[in-house]
């Protein structure tokens, strides 16, 4: 069994590659931009056809300079995934062990279990091509970023909605709201960021879980516990498996052999999306034996709040690094551009993204103090957001501020 903290903290190591990756994917795009139409040079508006080849050149660039720049992400990615499953694995393994041991069952060690190493390098596998399936819809998808925010300047400029500055800050502004993005076969579209992570996180508590279970089916234990923390989610407040406050840290039965404690999976949604092991659950599980259980029981109310809490924080927090995104692609996109007026029109924006930074920094830290939550530095880190950065956005909002 894995704890909650241990989940929560087993994929933090990806952060920092993803990160790297969104802001090269932001800079490649803006930098492409900038090149068409950061001059003040018409847009060659008197000859469409020439116009679209050009832009599909350009397209054309991103996308093997991003096809090239995801080869190492996958590279640097498959070396963090498979050491994230590995002590996964080890450490889950050595946990349930522990507790059949303490029942007076002897279990082999992890490497002279063939099967255990098995489950392990599957579900890894399983997870590792999906990974490799985002970076390619997320390649495609920039590239298609790319020639939409050219054209739509084009015609903006073309049919005179808007003037050559403003299109050109528009296309901007448009290319830095959003990280890249994966599109699912469904249709659903997610965050590169968001995506990667809940891959690697419901991948290992998957591997994690299907050991668990195998363990106890070779040795034949019945008796079921799963994992607890403060702030579990709590669905539609029943008793079913989107609940997963309802669930935590209570005694299962794994077969139905023990009549007095309900069915596992039936009763936790085990292997389904929405329960346990399922889409960002930090629970785990693993053998009980009915009597003790070190979990803390928590009041239903006082989870509901801390719960809809750190929904809160973390909207706040994604609020945040959203806007030191925007900073850096601004930034790029001023550092590129050699038309006066259009970056005196990029400057004003990034000044004005800088105030909204500060004013976001002090209702996020307001927030936490008013509610006794611990500041998470960590979750408000962008990739290339240094000191330089930081300094160069507080004397912007100085300057919005006036």
């Amino acid at each position: 069994m894995l704890t909650p903290k241990q989940l929560q903290e087993i994929v933090e190591t990806m952060q920092p590659l993803l990160d790297d990756l969104n802001v090269w994917i932001t800079k490649d795009i803006i930098r492409r931009v900038m090149a068409r139409l950061g001059r003040g040079e018409p847009l060659e508006l008197t000859n469409t056809d020439i116009w679209q080849a050009q832009v599909y050149a350009d397209a054309g660039g991103h996308l093997d300079a991003l096809q090239q720049q995801l080869v190492m992400f996958t590279k640097a990615s498959q070396s963090e995934v498979a050491a994230i499953f590995r002590d996964a694995g080890l450490t889950s393994y050595q946990a349930d062990a522990a507790i059949l041991g303490s029942g007076g069952v002897t279990v082999a060690p992890l490497q002279q279990s063939p099967q255990m190493l098995q489950i392990l390098a599957d579900t890894y596998q399983r997870t590792h091509s999906e990974l490799y399936n985002f970076t390619r819809t997320t390649a495609h998808e920039s590239q298609k970023r790319l020639i939409k925010a050219l054209d739509a300047a084009h015609i903006k400029v073309m049919s005179g909605a808007t003037s050559y500055t403003t299109a050109v800050k528009e296309a901007v502004e448009e290319l830095s709201k959003g990280q890249a993005n994966v599109i699912y076969p469904t249709g659903h579209v997610d965050t590169l960021e968001t995506a990667v992570l809940r891959a690697v996180r419901t991948g290992t508590a998957q591997a994690s879980g299907n050991m668990s279970l195998e363990t106890m089916n070779r040795y034949d234990w019945d008796i079921v516990l799963t994992s607890a923390h403060f702030g579990a989610r709590y669905g539609d407040g029943g008793e079913n498996p989107g609940n997963h406050f309802w669930w935590q840290g209570r005694f299962f039965s794994r077969t139905g052999k023990t009549p007095d404690l309900p069915l596992f999976e039936e009763s936790t949604g085990y292997g389904t999306g929405e329960g346990l092991c399922g889409w960002n659950c930090r629970h785990s599980f693993g053998p009980g034996d009915g009597k003790h259980n070190p979990w803390t029981q928590y009041d239903s109310e006082e989870n509901k709040r801390a719960y809809d809490l750190s929904q809160q924080q973390r909207k706040m927090e994604r609020g945040i690094r959203k806007s030191k995104h925007k900073l850096i692609a601004y930034k790029e996109a001023i550092d590129n551009c050699t038309d006066e007026a259009t970056r005196r029109e990029l400057q004003s924006a990034y000044d004005a993204e800088a105030l909204k930074l500060q004013n976001q920094n002090k209702a996020y830290g307001a927030f936490c103090d008013g509610n006794n939550l611990k500041k998470l530095s960590d979750r408000l880190t962008v990739a290339q957001w240094n000191r330089s950065q930081a300094a160069k956005a507080t004397a912007a909002a100085k300057r919005a501020a006036k």
